[in-house]
């Protein structure tokens, strides 16, 4: 009997250690005794939500869990908030939701936890994450030779950017992808799979190291 209980607390303490990650299907019960979360500071970002609370004094605790939710999900029910991550003591005092998209409005709210059963849910708090790149500036093709297209475009000034996504349409079609130039000074590339008698239209979509992509540039035109 004694084994069979440490062999459960185990299990218990590798499910809920760290920060991050969606920790399962545990279901908890409601235990309205348990310290309840209510002021949380948030510092979003492009990518990522950053959470600050205070310590937990309540020495029942054993961690904390993170929800997160939509406003265009059932605003105020627990069916709208899906547990992102938990941490797994009550000294954890910090949590990031790294798994966001720029300028989108999110949901979150907080509970703690405690041998299987879990605080009321605390106040919902409503963060937007920032907005992302501005798009490259200055986009222009030209016609260097028969059959070659030249473009050439202004280097975005954020020095996050390392890359630049290419897209083409022709004759007013669906944009498709063509190319990733790399390097944040690049500033250049040559389409060799053009032909006369079409109108191709290119965008330009600059990319920073962690995958965040700026709005699209302008569009330029260019007819063979």
């Amino acid at each position: 009997m004694r084994k069979l209980i440490l062999l459960l607390w185990a299990l218990f303490l590798l499910t809920f250690n760290g920060c991050g990650g969606i920790k399962g299907l545990f279901v908890y019960k409601t235990d309205p005794t348990l310290k309840t979360i209510t002021q949380v500071r948030a510092l979003p970002m492009m990518s990522s939500v950053g959470f600050e609370w205070k310590k937990i004094e309540d020495n029942r605790v054993h961690g904390i869990n993170i929800y997160r939710g939509s406003p265009h999900d059932r605003f105020g029910t627990d069916q709208g908030f899906k547990r992102i991550g938990s941490i797994g003591n009550r000294y954890g005092t910090h949590f990031v939701d790294t798994h966001v998209k720029p300028n989108t409005t999110y949901l979150y709210t907080f509970t703690t936890f405690s041998f299987g059963k879990e605080s009321k849910h605390g106040a919902v708090i409503k963060v937007k994450t920032r907005p992302t790149f501005d798009a490259v500036s200055f986009l222009q093709a030209y016609k260097v030779a028969p059959g070659v297209v030249k473009l050439l475009w202004k280097p975005h000034p954020s020095e996050r950017i390392n890359a630049y996504i290419i897209e083409r349409s022709v004759n007013g079609g669906e944009w498709k992808y063509m190319a990733q130039a790399e390097g944040q000074l690049m500033a250049e590339y040559i389409d060799t799979f053009v032909r006369a008698g079409n109108t191709y239209a290119y965008r330009i979509i600059a990319k920073s190291y962690d995958g965040i992509r700026a709005k699209a540039s302008q569009v330029t035109y260019i007819s063979l």
